[in-house]
């Protein structure tokens, strides 16, 4: 089953930065390439005490209009972003944990089969040197230090997929198998909180994995915001680099607490 993209018949997204006036505006943020740089492990990536402050001010600014949607699972959010991962809706897993700010999360049960396509895939990982990730919702093959080797992943990623009925999704030098849900599945589901009902939701992201949220912003009357080169995309926006995003946080809550 391979997950849903809807990437458009379109020209690539020229570089703008979406309106930094927050009111009326919900706000999601992938992380990985988006808020912060894409490591060659994922174990590697670093979130700076900067960021967080720079996020705390735009939670000030926004109260309750505050997310992020990752495809890491809750409990590496809250490992990587600490303290302010309980300020905000958070949804991890593409979708399939969802926790709103201050509450207990609302999160599905892995699919029976993820055990077995797991183990799978620690086989192919141990075969061809390439690296294994394993979240509470999916696991991920990743190639990056080892590009010549896509199509192998790629493939025993397709077959396990089809044998045991999980989510093919592809992104960034990396396949992943995994429950179903998407970003845009869970931002339609985080529109409907009080704090957010009837705003314009931004958001956020780099990756094919973040195209079902950019579709559902713009459905939503808000529009999605792609980060990185410019490419054919379902968003309207388009910021050159999480540096980019860090500047758009800092103009958008000038004079916040």
């Amino acid at each position: 089953m391979l997950a849903s993209h809807r990437l458009p018949d379109a020209d690539a997204v020229p570089a703008g930065a979406p309106p930094t006036l927050l009111d009326g505006t919900s706000v999601f943020f992938d992380l990985d390439g988006t808020l912060i740089d894409i490591a060659a492990t994922p174990d590697g990536v670093v979130v700076s005490p900067d960021l967080l402050a720079a996020l705390d001010r735009l939670v000030a600014a926004a109260p309750g209009r505050v997310a992020v949607l990752s495809g890491r699972s809750l409990d590496q959010l809250d490992h990587l972003l600490g303290r302010f991962a309980r300020r905000v809706a958070v949804a991890g897993s593409h979708g399939a944990e969802i926790r709103l700010a201050g509450q207990d999360a609302r999160q599905r049960s892995a699919p029976p089969a993820l055990a077995a396509a797991t183990r799978a895939l620690r086989d192919v990982a141990e075969a061809h040197g390439l690296l294994l990730e394993e979240k509470s919702m999916g696991t991920a093959l990743h190639y990056r230090h080892a590009p010549g080797r896509e199509a192998i992943a790629a493939s025993a990623a397709a077959v396990l997929a089809d044998r045991h009925g999980l989510v093919l999704q592809r992104g960034k030098m990396m396949v992943e198998l995994r429950a179903p849900g998407d970003k845009g599945d869970a931002l339609c589901a985080l529109l409907r909180e009080e704090a957010m009902v009837g705003t314009r939701p931004l958001f956020f992201g780099d990756d094919v994995t973040d195209e079902d949220g950019f579709v559902a912003a713009t459905r939503a009357g808000g529009a999605g915001v792609l980060v990185g080169p410019a490419r054919a995309s379902a968003a309207r926006y388009r910021l050159d680099d999480p540096a980019a995003v860090r500047r758009w946080i800092d103009a958008a809550t000038v004079g916040a607490a």
